[in-house]
């Protein structure tokens, strides 16, 4: 809300319209006084008005080089954001990638343990082990021939 304070600027009243606190904008021209004051002080041939047209280009060189700064950081702070966006998407695909290597792994150790079941013997082998079941079926007799070679 728009407010009306009167500040003091070099022995000058003005009468502003702002959205600021009557402090903040006491304290704006008080800097401003101040500034101008030291830049009058060496140099007896300026006048007020050069001295605050002088004032206003480094007002105006500050505001320009802090906006250049913003958006120095707001580009780097895309950049950082895509980057940990990035980042983001391949640890998600890491861990699925891992969750279905665990489902794997889990799989295959079902199944190690499944063929172990049928083995009468941990040191077996499974050439072994079918040659042993075809010797069964054939009446239990030794079956000559017919062993896997090994490897």
């Amino acid at each position: 809300m728009k407010q009306e304070v009167t500040v003091k600027i070099f022995n000058r009243e003005y009468k502003l319209l702002t959205d600021e606190s009557k402090e903040y904008t006491a304290e704006l021209a008080a800097a401003l006084n101040h500034r101008l004051e030291d830049l009058l002080k060496g140099k007896s041939t300026l006048t007020v008005q050069d001295g605050a047209a002088l004032i206003a280009l480094e007002a105006c060189d500050d505001l320009y080089k802090t906006r250049t700064n913003l958006e120095n950081i707001r580009s780097q702070i895309k950049v950082y954001f895509d980057d940990a966006a990035n980042a983001k998407a391949r640890a998600e695909a890491a861990e699925k990638e891992a969750a279905a290597l665990k489902e794997r792994i889990a799989q295959l150790e079902k199944e190690i343990k499944l063929r172990k079941s049928f083995a009468p013997d941990d040191d077996i082998s499974a050439s072994d082990m079918i040659a042993k079941d075809i010797s069964d079926a054939l009446g239990g007799s030794p079956v000559s021939g017919y062993g896997f070679p090994k490897k």
